[in-house]
């Protein structure tokens, strides 16, 4: 048993989660309330079937209790999985006409696209001058630039408020600073 647990740890992803699926008791697995206290942060262990479903499995205290007496770092780990499953940052993206982004989305087919706002080392690479974050859904989030016209942040507004309407698992149609979203005591590198 203890083997396959280990072995999990290769498919191990960090989830952020609304905070009402916690306060519902409903959610048994560790968790770590982020700076907005709207949201959390928890991990799944990610399953795909031979059709390419992706299917998630909760992280138990049983399942954190064996990494930890094996010396697995596995908040870390997931951070590791996440790096790699996002060579590619974004799958979408809007340009101004001088090639400039008006928006990145993450909308990866792996569902994690809201936990990738979670890697702002590399995001701040390409948004030097700062930018949003929206997570209108777990399986979304995007990243704005901080310099957007009022005309472009309505219309990225706009689209946010339309994906929060419509989202399988909704979270927010408000734009957040990257800080609101990432623990405290985590280290992204």
């Amino acid at each position: 048993m203890s083997e396959t647990i280990i072995d999990a740890i290769d498919r191990l992803m960090p989830l952020i989660i609304h905070s009402t699926c916690i306060n519902s008791k409903l959610w048994d697995s560790p968790h770590e309330e982020l700076p907005l206290r709207d949201y959390a942060l928890s991990w799944v262990i990610v399953d795909r079937s031979p059709k390419g479903l992706v299917t998630y499995q909760n992280v138990t205290p049983k399942m954190v209790e064996i990494w930890e007496a094996e010396g697995i770092d596995w908040q870390q780990r997931a951070v590791i999985n996440l790096k790699v499953a996002s060579q590619e940052l974004w799958t979408h993206q809007k340009l101004r006409q001088d090639g400039s982004l008006i928006w990145a989305i993450m909308m990866h087919n792996d569902g994690f696209g809201s936990s990738r706002v979670l890697l702002s080392p590399y995001l701040d690479k390409y948004f030097p001058d700062g930018y949003y974050v929206a997570i209108p859904d777990r399986s979304i989030g995007i990243i704005i630039p901080r310099d957007l016209s009022s005309g472009e942040m309505q219309e990225t507004q706009d689209l946010l408020e339309s994906w929060y309407d419509t989202a399988s698992a909704p979270m927010s149609p408000h734009l957040f600073a990257p800080d609101d979203l990432i623990p405290e005591h985590y280290l992204w590198n």
